[in-house]
């Protein structure tokens, strides 16, 4: 039995030894990890944490003039106000040591004790909540967000507690840890909780009121006094009885307090009791910069924001954002689908500026902080992103113009031979064979997409996107996942997405003369001091040239006149301009459309990513048009900016060869196929048509003439010469009827004086197949055989 006692000593003592040398270890790794980061970035959130109050939001209250800014909302998410410690009554001060920290002016930062039997427990009892954490490390924890259940997260907090005691004080220590201990409803530090649950100053707290807001600060969501009154009521029970113990109230005080209810004062209803999408995209951005700027986490350096007192002054369109949050807001303004989780989301910007004007996230009242936003999440841009990937640049490399031809017929084949399938497809499934560029892009054709981006090569499409466009949620290769290829960077089909904020942001490198703008959303960063933190300088970038960028905007124009968004209306009143996609599966709605005032993106589909967005084609179109239209009603009345054409030339061109028109694509049976566009002065059509075959036909029989056609039955006739369409399966294409054969007998280029007719005699308009009931132009006449 000695012998058996002597081994449990042992085991016991090498236990100890081992979660000793376990604690160092983690001591140690907390000195590595934190070596990387500076002490002077807590230094910082710790002196901004001892000025905390309400951040100030500010907005441009006259757009488009001088900057004059108008308070918009303090930080929904953060009430707080600083106390001193002389300034909070002592049954708190006094009562969350008791609770929190019995030996807080001993220790050095770090209660070794209570640390070593919590590493043990993490050990032994594999419970992953490490606890015993003291005040100082509270602190560290709360003015750094960083909150992650990780040893190394542990070890380094022991070791930036050790550091903040050797900087400051005791008492400057505690003042911090009570300003910005969080309190639920969005509520930090005692003071602003004993406000908002009391209706009084915390020098005025009584022992009951102090110990119901320390249970708060041991689970602000479970012990809420509106929400959960009965726990909040044990848990002040509890607070009690320790501040009895420790000698914090007397007898009579304690069963005073014990005996008393929980008494607050009615729930505030405040409208600013959530940030807006603005607001919330500004922090967004902000805490990143701040996070650059101080070396510090993005967490920290959104409380450093949140709480610091600062000023911020915002791009803000005050009268863009209350129209497009009231349209929002509404969920009348949209279909009954939102009931089941089909959302919207809108993103606005000034088309001179490219700063970010207004956004909503999501349709109904705001009711939260930090909700899921569609407008800043990635989503599937499809044929959106075509103009931005493909046509710009390679109208700017002029590898393409306005009248530049392909063929619309399907790429490649797959499948087996039972089941094959043509890739890309359009949608409508249509392909309309001899495309200009024009309206390859009017209509979204998709086996042009193709085309262009074999053209350029997928992983010239992806760099350029990402490097010109900020497009940084673009997949390189994450596993078997890659962007960097067709599908991807001709469709828009990307594996991750992009956000709809930054591709609203790309389209202003077309009304911006070729120049893009970054979409920021604020202008600078003031601290309570009113000394400039940060200046968010305007970020203007040229990608193409002057004249890419108007030819663009003229081939864009016709997508809300005749394409796939001529159900906009605003196109009717002032140049609009824009492009639709839709992803694979419906799941998916997107447009981006501009205006020489704004440029507005906006996203359809559901919360979940899954559903299908049918039956709806149009919606999103017609919510884009009533807010513009809303938007725009100041200068429709005025005179309205035109997208500017200046340097272009306008030229005729051939619709089936891009080339200049020539006598014989005046004779095409579907009528003159001469049409007219913008093109640059170095980058223009120059050689005749040659695609236009000239052909005798037989009016009578409806075919190509044989060499036995009466010569008074034939008129003449232009047909259309096109590369190879072989095809291993049928494929119906809308100009095949009109396409040059070579069918044997008839008589190609009619050099015969005596015939009736001739080439230069035929007056305008006096020849046949107008009608498309007649779809025989490319078959023989074997009647006459």
């Amino acid at each position: 039995m000695k012998r058996s006692g002597r081994a449990v000593k042992f085991s016991t003592g090498v236990i100890l030894a081992f979660i000793i040398i376990t604690l160092l270890i983690l001591m140690v790794l907390g000195c590595v990890v934190y070596s990387k980061i500076n002490f002077e970035a807590d230094e910082r959130l710790f002196e901004s944490s001892r000025r905390w109050n309400s951040t100030t939001f500010y907005a441009d209250s006259e757009p488009g003039g001088e900057y004059t800014p108008v308070e918009v909302e303090t930080s929904g998410s953060i009430r707080k106000s600083h106390y001193t410690l002389d300034e909070i009554s002592k049954y708190l001060t006094e009562g969350i040591i008791a609770v929190e920290d019995k030996i807080f002016y001993e220790h050095k930062g770090v209660d070794v004790k209570r640390t070593t039997m919590a590493a043990a427990n993490y050990l032994f009892k594999k419970n992953k909540s490490f606890g015993a954490s003291t005040i100082t490390q509270q602190v560290v924890k709360n003015i750094s967000g960083d909150n992650q259940m990780k040893l190394t997260r542990k070890a380094s907090e022991i070791v930036r507690a050790l550091h903040i005691e050797r900087k400051y004080s005791k008492d400057e220590i505690l003042e911090v840890y009570l300003n910005v201990i969080p309190m639920s409803e969005n509520i930090y530090g005692v003071g602003a909780a004993s406000r908002a649950y009391f209706g009084k100053e915390p020098w005025n707290l009584n022992a009951s009121e102090a110990a119901m807001l320390i249970g708060i600060t041991n689970a602000p969501t479970a012990y809420n006094p509106y929400t959960n009154a009965d726990a909040c009521l044990k848990k002040r029970n509890i607070v009690l009885s320790v501040m009895h113990a420790d000698g914090v109230i007397d007898d009579e005080e304690y069963k005073k307090a014990i005996n008393s209810p929980i008494s607050v004062i009615a729930r505030e209803e405040r409208d600013d009791r959530f940030d807006s999408w603005f607001v919330e995209t500004v922090i967004d951005e902000l805490s990143g910069d701040l996070a650059d700027k101080y070396s510090i986490s993005p967490s920290a350096a959104r409380m450093m924001l949140m709480g610091g007192g600062y000023r911020v002054y915002t791009t803000m369109n005050l009268e863009v954002q209350k129209t497009l949050e009231g349209y929002f807001e509404n969920v009348d303004n949209f279909p009954e689908q939102v009931s089941d989780g089909l959302n919207y989301a809108m993103v606005i910007t000034d088309s001179q500026s490219g700063d970010l004007a207004a956004i909503v996230g999501r349709v109904g009242k705001k009711e939260g902080n930090r909700l899921l936003n569609h407008a800043t999440i990635p989503h599937l841009p499809a044929s959106a992103l075509k103009p931005l990937a493909l046509y710009a640049p390679l109208l700017e490399q002029k590898r393409i113009n306005w009248s530049s031809v392909f063929d619309d017929v399907p790429v490649s084949f797959y499948g087996t031979d039972d089941d094959l399938r043509e890739y890309p497809r359009n949608s409508p499934d249509v392909y309309s064979g001899l495309t200009p560029i024009k309206d390859a892009l009017r209509l979204s054709k998709n086996t042009v997409a193709v085309r262009l981006c074999n053209m350029l090569g997928a992983r010239k499409v992806f760099n350029s996107l990402r490097e010109n466009f900020r497009f940084d949620t673009l997949i390189e290769k994450e596993g078997n996942l890659t962007d960097i290829a067709t599908a991807p960077m001709a469709l828009g089909q990307l594996g991750r997405g992009v956000s709809l904020l930054r591709l609203t942001e790309g389209y202003s490198a077309f009304v911006g003369d070729g120049v893009r703008s970054k979409a920021r959303s604020y202008i600078a960063l003031y601290d309570y001091n009113g000394e400039k933190v940060i200046e968010n300088k305007a970020e203007h970038n040229r990608i193409f040239s002057e004249s890419t960028a108007r030819i663009m905007n003229q081939l864009l124009l016709n997508v809300t006149e005749s394409g796939t968004a001529k159900s906009i209306t605003l196109s009717d009143m002032i140049d609009t301009a824009g492009k639709t996609g839709t992803s694979g599966g419906n799941k998916d709605k997107i447009f981006v459309g501009y205006t020489p005032y704004y440029i507005a993106g906006i996203w359809c589909g559901y919360d979940s990513g899954e559903g299908q967005v049918v039956g709806l084609s149009w919606s999103h179109l017609e919510i884009w048009d009533e807010i513009m239209l809303d938007i725009h009603k100041k200068y429709l009345d005025g005179g309205a900016k035109r997208f500017s054409t200046e340097g272009l030339l306008y030229l005729p061109y051939c619709m089936d060869s891009g080339e200049v028109y020539s006598d014989a694509c005046r004779y095409d049976p579907r009528g003159n196929r001469c049409d007219y566009g913008y093109f640059a002065l170095d980058n223009q059509p120059k050689n005749s048509c040659t695609r236009h075959v000239m052909c005798l036909y037989d009016s009578v029989t409806k075919g190509v003439a044989c060499e036995g056609c009466p010569k008074e039955n034939l008129v003449i006739v232009s047909l259309i010469s096109v590369p190879d369409r072989a095809f291993p399966k049928q494929i119906i294409v809308t100009d095949a009827e009109y396409v040059y054969r070579d069918v044997g007998g008839y008589i190609e280029r009619p050099d015969d004086p005596s015939l009736p007719y001739f080439i230069n005699a035929i007056p305008d308009g006096e020849y046949v197949g107008r009608s498309k009931s007649k779809k025989q132009f490319n078959s023989s006449c074997n009647f006459h055989r």
